[in-house]
């Protein structure tokens, strides 16, 4: 996570939170894909998933679309469980629309 400030938690400062808890990982793709359009380049997206295949999904799609893949860690929930919580940093040379 070079060139990042860590938040006062030791997390990434996010520039935005896609909440994917209750849906199956291919939505979630598609939700994390709509907000890297608002997101500045090189700017965090933290994002909450109650699917687990998200911990194999997140890394792959960063790796076709050029986007960096930060990291996981899993998180308790009350109704789901266990969840991914998972960083993705936005490509540096892909502007905001």
């Amino acid at each position: 996570m070079d060139r990042l400030e860590p938040a006062p938690d030791g997390e990434p400062e996010v520039a935005t939170v896609v909440d994917n808890r209750g849906m199956l990982c291919a939505q979630g793709i598609l939700r994390l894909m709509r907000s890297m359009l608002t997101v500045a380049p090189e700017g965090i997206v933290k994002v909450f998933s109650s699917d687990l295949a998200a911990e194999h999904d997140y890394p792959a799609w960063c790796r076709t679309t050029g986007h960096r893949f930060l990291g996981h860690r899993r998180e308790p929930d009350a109704q789901w469980g266990s969840l991914v919580v998972s960083f993705v940093q936005k490509r540096a040379d892909e502007p905001v629309p």
